[in-house]
């Protein structure tokens, strides 16, 4: 029988799947689905002057920081190193890389849509309304995203939005994207430290029942 007309029920974050295909089971499937549209999203965002502007003085507190963030930046290196030992997950090439994919998903995703859509929400869209309409739409934007992109539950993604919305407070209380870069990096780690490796267990036992 075909493997790929058969079922895969949900997992924690992820729908379930009329077949293999469409699960996301893949590191590559998360870079190109996912990653590859949050770059071109936050590219494009980022050619706009206010925008630009709004970057550069967002990033004055990690210049006149610099030492404060080396060493917040170590500790939290030593605190990925210490729990993925506490889960019992190998520190190989995969799981480096999948770690750097985090780090960098969090500066695209925070320049995207904590600093730059609502700025451009509110200049070129809604101008009569509240600088608040823009933070809102960028987040209902950002977690719908994770819909489509990573099939994550409509569960999971309302708590995505929450959580955008808390980043959003803190990066406008703060004005420190540095902070809120940080901050997202250690929630994405310890809600999926490492990449999605293969389907779940009840798709195994379906195949070889098909089989």
């Amino acid at each position: 029988m075909n493997k790929s007309n058969i079922p895969i029920s949900e997992g924690r974050l992820q729908r379930a799947s009329q077949n293999q295909e469409v699960y996301i089971s893949k590191f590559r499937q998360v870079l190109l689905r996912h990653g590859l549209t949050m770059s071109l999203i936050c590219l494009g965002c980022v050619l706009f002057p206010s925008v630009l502007f709004a970057l550069f003085s967002s990033i004055d507190n990690l210049f006149l920081n610099i030492n404060r963030y080396a060493l917040a930046s170590l500790s939290l290196g030593l605190f990925m190193f210490l729990y993925l030992r506490f889960i019992s997950r190998k520190l190989n090439y995969r799981q480096i890389f999948w770690i750097g994919y985090l780090f960098f998903i969090s500066i695209i995703e925070e320049i995207g849509f904590r600093l730059s859509l609502p700025i451009l929400f509110s200049e070129y869209f809604f101008k009569e309304y509240s600088f608040l309409v823009g933070i809102f739409l960028s987040n209902l934007l950002f977690a719908s995203l994770h819909y489509f992109t990573l099939r994550w539950k409509l569960k999971a993604c309302i708590f995505t939005f929450l959580g955008g919305m808390g980043l959003s407070r803190l990066f406008y209380e703060t004005g420190d994207i540095t902070l809120v870069v940080m901050v997202h990096l250690v929630v994405t780690f310890l809600n999926t430290p490492s990449a999605p490796e293969k389907v779940n267990t009840e798709y195994q036992k379906n195949l070889s029942q098909k089989e």
